[in-house]
């Protein structure tokens, strides 16, 4: 699924925001996941092995961007200990990997992708991920 609407996203502790360049004509909501793609700029994470994720969208609602004459607009991506929604998030969760799926969605499945966020914590529906320390799978 992708996002179609701003969602608020948790956080636990200090976190940091990073400015990342726009690959193109994109859409990105508040509380969107946001990897980097093998260019290094922001995009909605795919299964390719070359998507890093770098964190959630921080910025406007429902913003879009676009790319004129050459110059890439940046979107503000926010890093740290960040709670993400995961259906049937469970104790047994903690220390497990998980990835990011597209913009709305993580799952336990590597596929494709090359790195991964270690889960930290578990509440009803959701997963504790650490964005500042990826793991390469």
């Amino acid at each position: 699924m992708a996002l179609t609407a701003a969602r608020k996203i948790n956080r636990v502790g200090r976190t940091r925001q990073l400015a990342l360049a726009t690959a193109g004509n994109d859409t990105y909501f508040e509380g969107a996941l946001i990897a980097a793609d093998a260019n290094g700029y922001a995009a909605v994470p795919t299964d390719a092995a070359t998507a890093i994720p770098m964190g959630v969208y921080s910025g406007r609602q429902g913003a879009s961007f676009a790319v004129d004459n050459g110059d890439h607009d940046e979107i503000e991506v926010e890093r740290g200990l960040l709670w993400i929604p995961f259906s049937g998030a469970a104790q047994s969760d903690v220390g497990e990997l998980f990835y990011l799926s597209d913009d709305e969605d993580v799952t336990q499945t590597a596929g494709s992708k090359a790195y991964a966020l270690m889960c930290v914590g578990f509440k009803s529906g959701f997963v504790l991920l650490d964005f500042d320390n990826l793991i390469k799978v």
